[in-house]
């Protein structure tokens, strides 16, 4: 069944991968916090806005186009062409940019980042730049044949080179007596990232190569450059916009009356602990959203629209299924998993206040794949745009009056706006079906009968003689897998036995 069904066995892998990857990557974001503190997260992640920047400037547009191109032909030796050049192109982008920030590095973190401490952290991350874009070009050929196990499985490399790498290296730090600083986790990634492009670079070494000629490589690049370079000039200018976010954020939070090592501490927790915690489901939505790209695109050259509109209907009835119940599961656990798993009080806080953002994320993750696998770019650009603004505006002119709580609800107001722009515009565009009794009603219904269990569960054990963090830990686990195994439960009749 699933053979007949490569975007149901393509997604169902990259999950089983995503899910993995993303819980060693919880479990390795607890142990790097607890080695480098809060303060030492915030400066970590604030060379990520420039990493992301230099990422999208080499290899962003491209690995998109590669996945389409290659979904739209059924020639192998076309694919092939495409793969090459593709890795000519952004190895080209990525080794002059990786040389440019190297050089730069103190400017940048000087008068970009306002922070000098970046600097080191900036030279050494910004390696990591050829290796992405190698990896990324490899990921998206075999995604747009439909091959999602080398994807999958170099994410597993990775995230696991990544946890041994920095297990390893603090232990050895520890030893030495060596000051534990975020350079731990730049070297990490810097491991992890060439564990990742081995892996890819292994795995094709296994396919099949064709001759090619210059000609037929030029015109390949030629096709590539159509294409990526919208891409990429979108990717460049959110990614640049994001920097703004980042950078401007820390800022904004000293004029709210912080200090900084206060306002780095506080982006940390937001940025490095509350963030990836709500977006952990998303692990399912992501999946689907990166096989949908290739399959919208074939279905889209083939004409058949049809086919791309009863996509788009599973892929938003999922989004807003798993949404729905992210909400719950967060505000529910929220408290705990900042409490006892991070050891912050207020990471516990923000996770309750972001789970109201997961169905408009994880929507507008799905909603995006389709715009770009149908062509419309420009439109998910501009969407996207509106939304970053509105972050924006809250950042520069809210956080200094209100504190951090202006921005956390510029981030709801901005993924909601997004999120209606790209629906209404492909509603116009394909006409898909939106039922709120199936994607809103059902789904509240269904989430709040497992958190009743949950909940009911919970007030058994407050009668319990035991007591203890251990004890704690180990009821509230039982619940947590009670409640999934409700909300998996609900979904699998859904699946089973699909509405009208």
């Amino acid at each position: 069944m699933l053979n007949r069904h490569p975007l149901i066995k393509g997604a169902l892998v990259l999950t089983f991968a995503n899910v993995i990857t993303r819980a060693t990557g919880f479990l390795y974001r607890i142990f790097l916090s607890n080695l480098i503190g809060a303060e030492g997260m915030g400066l970590f992640q604030l060379i990520f806005p420039v990493i992301g920047f230099c990422t999208a400037l080499s290899c962003g547009g491209i690995q998109i186009a590669v996945s389409r191109f290659v979904a739209e032909t059924k020639s192998k030796s076309r694919q092939y062409a495409i793969l090459i050049s593709s890795l000519l192109m952004s190895l080209v982008l990525s080794l002059g940019t990786t040389l440019f920030v190297f050089h730069f590095s103190k400017e940048i973190s000087i008068h970009l980042i306002q922070n000098e401490q970046c600097t080191r952290l900036l030279q050494y991350a910004i390696i990591t730049i050829p290796m992405v874009a190698v990896h990324s070009c490899i990921c998206g050929f075999y995604l747009g044949r439909k091959k999602a196990a080398v994807p999958a499985w170099s994410m597993l490399v990775e995230q696991l080179v990544k946890i041994i790498a920095v297990y390893l290296l603090g232990i050895i730090w520890i030893h030495q007596q060596i000051p534990i600083t975020p350079m731990l986790a730049v070297y990490s990634t810097i491991i992890s990232e060439l564990g990742g492009m081995i892996f890819c670079v292994i795995a094709l070494s296994f396919e099949k190569s064709y001759p090619l000629n210059p000609t037929q490589l030029i015109h390949s690049m030629k096709d590539l450059f159509s294409v990526s370079y919208i891409l990429t000039l979108n990717r460049i200018l959110l990614t640049f916009l994001q920097c703004l976010e980042a950078i401007f954020l820390p800022l904004t939070l000293e004029k709210s009356g912080l200090s900084t090592a206060q306002s780095l501490a506080l982006y940390g927790i937001l940025t490095g602990m509350a963030l990836p915690v709500v977006t952990f489901p998303s692990a399912i939505n992501n999946s689907i959203s990166t096989m949908l790209l290739p399959s919208v695109a074939e279905s889209n050259s083939n004409g058949n629209i049809e086919s791309v509109k009863k996509t788009t209907e599973k892929s938003i009835g999922f989004s807003t299924v798993t949404g729905i119940f992210g909400i719950g599961l967060f505000l529910y656990f929220g408290d705990f998993i900042g409490t006892n798993v991070f050891g912050h009080s207020q990471a516990g806080t923000y996770i309750q206040v972001l789970s109201w953002l997961c169905p408009f994320l994880y929507l507008s993750v799905s909603f995006g794949s389709v715009l770009h696998g149908l062509g419309k770019t420009t439109a998910a650009f501009i969407h996207n745009v509106i939304g970053i603004i509105i972050r924006l505006v809250s950042i520069w002119w809210w956080v200094p009056r209100y504190g951090i709580n202006a921005y956390l609800i510029g981030l709801l107001l901005s993924n909601v706006v997004t999120t209606l722009l790209h629906g209404f515009y492909l509603r116009h565009y394909i006409h898909y079906d939106f039922s709120p009794m199936k994607n809103i009603i059902k789904p509240i219904i269904q989430t709040f009968i497992g958190l009743t269990i949950g909940f009911f569960i919970h007030y058994i054990f407050q009668f319990s003689s035991y007591s203890g963090k251990i004890f704690d830990y180990c009821t509230t686990g039982i619940q947590f897998i009670l409640v999934c195994s409700v909300f998996a439960f609900f979904l699998s009749q859904d699946f089973r036995h699909p509405d009208p």
